[in-house]
Order: C-alpha cells, then sequence, then structure tokens
C-alpha cells in the first residue's frame, strides 16, 4: 500500500518536470496545463469518493479498481502519441491515485492499530512529503537520461507487484460497514464531482490567464461555488451521503478539517515558488534546483515524527499544532526580508522552519481525525480531510502565482516577489489553521482512549480456523 501511495503522490509532481519535454516532442502547446489539470481534478474530487465506496464494497476491492486504473493510465501515457492523449490517460491515472491516496491512509490507520498508529501516520505524511520534494528532481532525472516516458512506465512494473500482494494478503471484507440495500449517493457523487472539477480547473486554468475575471478562470471558480451550495442541498436529502453534512456540523471534527485545509499552504508555495527562483535567478539546473529545496524535506520529515510523537504523549492535540502553526509563521515572516542581497542559506534555513511547522500539522491532524470521530464516519471523515488538503493545496498555489505575478509587474525583483508570495500565502494558512484550533472549548482536543481494534485474519489463520481453532476475526 505504501508503494502505491508513493507512486500516486510522486505523479502530482514528478510528471510537472516532464510536460515540457513532452510538449516539445508530441505538440499541443495549448494542452500544457491540462496534462497537469486532467490528472489533478480526478485524483481530487474522487478522494471522498473512493473512501466512501469503500464502506459499501470493501476496502481491498476499492484499492484493486484503483491500481488497476493507475496502472493502465500509466501504461497509456507511456506509449501516447498527442497531448490530447496524454491528458486523456492523465485523468485515468488520476482516478487511480485518487483510491491509492484516500484507501491507502485509511488502511494503514486500521491495520496498525492504536499503540502504532502515530508512527503509521508519520510514515504516511512523509511519504506525502517526500513525493512533493523529490518528484520534480526524479522527473528531471528520468527525462534528461532515459527519456520521459520511463516517467510513466516506471510505474507498471511496481503497480503490478502492489496489486499480486494486496489481492493476495488483505482481506476482502476489512473496512466494509455499510450493506448494499443502502441507497448509494449518485446524486452526491455527482454534484460533487462536477463542482469541485469547475473550481479545480478554473484555479489550474489562471495559470494560462492571469486575470480573475476571465470566463475560464473566475467564471469556472464561480460556477463550481454554486455547484457547492447544491451538494450541500442534495447531501442532507441522502440516506448515505458521499460527504455527510453532521461532520461539519461537529464542532471538534469542522474545525479539524478547517485547519488541515490550510495548514500546509507553506509547502505548497515553497515547491512551486523556490525551484523557480533558482533556476531563473540563479541559474541552475531543474535537477539541483530540487537539491536546494531539500532542506523544506529534512524539517518535515523530522517535524513529522516528532510532532506525532508529542501528541501521542500528550494525549492532546492543540498545543503541539499551535506551536508548529507559530513556527510556520515566524519562517513566513523571514521571507519578508528576501532579497537579492540575502545570504545564500537564508532561503534554506527558512525552508527547513516551515518544513517543521507543515510537519507535525499533516501526522497531527491524521490522528486527531481518526480518534475522534465515530467509526462508521472514519472513510467519510479522512476522506474529507484529504480532499481539503487537495483543494487548499490548489488555492495556496492560484493565490501565491496571483501575488508573484503582482509583485513583478510592480517592479519588484525575483527575490522579492518570491519571498512575499511564501509570506502571505504560508503565514494566511498558518494563521487559519491556527485560528480553527484555538475557537475549540477547553478540554476538546483530549484524544478519547484509543477504542480496540479486532486482528485481521490472515490466509494463515483462516487455514487454522477452518481446522476448528478459534481465531481472532
Amino acid at each position: 500500500m505504501l508503494s502505491g501511495l508513493l507512486l500516486a503522490m510522486l505523479d502530482q509532481t514528478i510528471v510537472g518536470t516532464a510536460l515540457p519535454r513532452i510538449v516539445r516532442d508530441l505538440g499541443g502547446d495549448d494542452w500544457y496545463v491540462w496534462g497537469i489539470t486532467a490528472y489533478l481534478v480526478p485524483a481530487t474530487v474522487l478522494l471522498p469518493v473512493f473512501a466512501r465506496l469503500s464502506d459499501r464494497y470493501g476496502r481491498q476491492r476499492m484499492l484493486l479498481l484503483g491500481m488497476g486504473l493507475f496502472v493502465l493510465g500509466s501504461a497509456l501515457c507511456a506509449v501516447a502519441q498527442s497531448m490530447p492523449q496524454v491528458a486523456t490517460f492523465r485523468a485515468v491515472q488520476g482516478a487511480g491515485a485518487a483510491a491509492l491516496e484516500a484507501l491507502s491512509f485509511l488502511l494503514v490507520a486500521e491495520l496498525s492499530g492504536p499503540r502504532r498508529n502515530a508512527t503509521a501516520q508519520a510514515v504516511l505524511a512523509g511519504i506525502m512529503a517526500f513525493s512533493f520534494i523529490a518528484g520534480p528532481m526524479i522527473g528531471g532525472l528520468l527525462t534528461d537520461h532515459v527519456g520521459w516516458r520511463w516517467v510513466f512506465l516506471v510505474n507498471v512494473p511496481l503497480g503490478l507487484l502492489a496489486i499480486a500482494v494486496v489481492a493476495r494478503v488483505l482481506p476482502a471484507d476489512i473496512g466494509r460497514s455499510q450493506g448494499r440495500e443502502t441507497p448509494l449517493d449518485i446524486a452526491g457523487i455527482a454534484a460533487l464531482t462536477a463542482s469541485l472539477g469547475l473550481v479545480l480547473v478554473g484555479l489550474n486554468q489562471h495559470l494560462l490567464v492571469s486575470s480573475w475575471f476571465a470566463v475560464r478562470t473566475g467564471g469556472l471558480v464561480a460556477a463550481g461555488l454554486v455547484g457547492v451550495a447544491l451538494l450541500v442541498l442534495v447531501e442532507r436529502r441522502a440516506a448515505a451521503p458521499v460527504l455527510p453534512p453532521r461532520l461539519l456540523t461537529q464542532p471538534l471534527t469542522m474545525r479539524l478539517l478547517a485547519a488541515g485545509a490550510t495548514a500546509t499552504f507553506g509547502l505548497y508555495a515553497c515547491v512551486m515558488l523556490l525551484p523557480r527562483y533558482y533556476q531563473q535567478a540563479q541559474g541552475v539546473s531543474a535537477t539541483r534546483s530540487g537539491l536546494y529545496v531539500y532542506p523544506l524535506l529534512l524539517g518535515l520529515l523530522i517535524a513529522v515524527n516528532l510532532g506525532a510523537g508529542v501528541i501521542m504523549r500528550r494525549n492532546a492535540f492543540r498545543g503541539a499544532l499551535l506551536v508548529a502553526n507559530g513556527v510556520v509563521v515566524i519562517g513566513a515572516l523571514g521571507f519578508t526580508v528576501f532579497d537579492g542581497s540575502s545570504p545564500a542559506a537564508l532561503p534554506l534555513l527558512l525552508m527547513a522552519l516551515i518544513g517543521m511547522g507543515v510537519g507535525p500539522n499533516l501526522s497531527g491532524l491524521q490522528i486527531a481525525v481518526q480518534r475522534t470521530v465515530s467509526p462508521t464516519d472514519l472513510g467519510a471523515a479522512m476522506g474529507a480531510l484529504l480532499l481539503g488538503r487537495q483543494v487548499g493545496g490548489a488555492l495556496a498555489l492560484a493565490a501565491a502565482e496571483t501575488i508573484y505575478v503582482g509583485r513583478l509587474r510592480a517592479g519588484d525583483s525575483t527575490e522579492v516577489a518570491t519571498g512575499w508570495s511564501i509570506f502571505v500565502v504560508a503565514a494566511t494558512g498558518a494563521a487559519v489553521a491556527a485560528l480553527a484550533l484555538l475557537t475549540l472549548r477547553r478540554g476538546a482536543d483530549r484524544l478519547p482512549a484509543p477504542a480496540a481494534v479486532p486482528e485481521v485474519a490472515t490466509p494463515a489463520s483462516a487455514a487454522h480456523d477452518s481446522r476448528g481453532v478459534r481465531t481472532p476475526s
């Protein structure tokens, strides 16, 4: 499951480095952004859909479906002969990636048990962080030395191996908590896909059209927001909604989801703006610019484990997460003095600070959601958390690009435009996350005692059971 999740997360960033070469070889400059958007939209909007369907059909079946789609999309992209084909096959990849991400988080939480949950969540958050930072560098290496088609081909053997292992050892019924007699929320799935799809396409089209007043940018976002309002009405009437409205009416869960959507703003802003700065202002290669962003990864990997450990020892999450968001704000403030005369070590140090602040939010909020929602709502809650994080990331990228372009047009240098964009986006996200946590009533952040997790029957234990020996199930 971890290998599948790594492939899905890497594909969000690894292909971005290869896209210029793909467009040059296949033609179709107008399809450049669609090479990213076609993957991002299904990979985001289908997160809660796969999580919710796995409550009905079982985690294993939905995970195998997602893995199959991801491998199929990767193989088709590797043999694509035009940019429209690449965009179409990337959408197939993205649909599979949604299942890989949503179900990996759920299954690792369910299989690790309460005692190892913090470690498991830290590993998952670390994979997410690694993919953000390492993806562009890996994409550059593969594109420069073996060809861009290997960016996709490398997924096929690893994906097939993951499918074989999951089909062999993962119990078919794990995670199934809803009977098939319950009506499937077709209307909710359709409304969710259409509304958030429009929002994400509008945000990504802003990379091509700088004006938010154009139909293909602000117009699509506005239409998507209208669709979100329709989604709320649909979900209130659904028997088993894909996004249960009760999650947003529970004060604790609502605040955790709000914090999850904004706490990673600084990560997205740094990953987008700093490699561009090093390539344009410093003249370094794409591969080397990826190495320069490693302080962000190192800080995040250290803090993601440290934060999870502190939260589990204290059995409360607010204090650790408030400190973490404060660290993000300090790192972001440092970027306000970033200019052409700044020492080379300054952005490296500030990146490390932002990474150390984002890390505890990644693992801590996942732990908090899993421990505070009811077991029947776990799939929907984790799907909503991951969905909010992805949509928040798209919003952070659009905001960072808007501020960056605006500062350049105002006459600022590349360094100043980069620094102020990171400051505004990262500090805003951390402040909103901190505010959501501060408004919790006293004691609401205490984690309840973990519920006993039943052991999952393995093929070996099932064999013992067939001989008359009773095994836990």
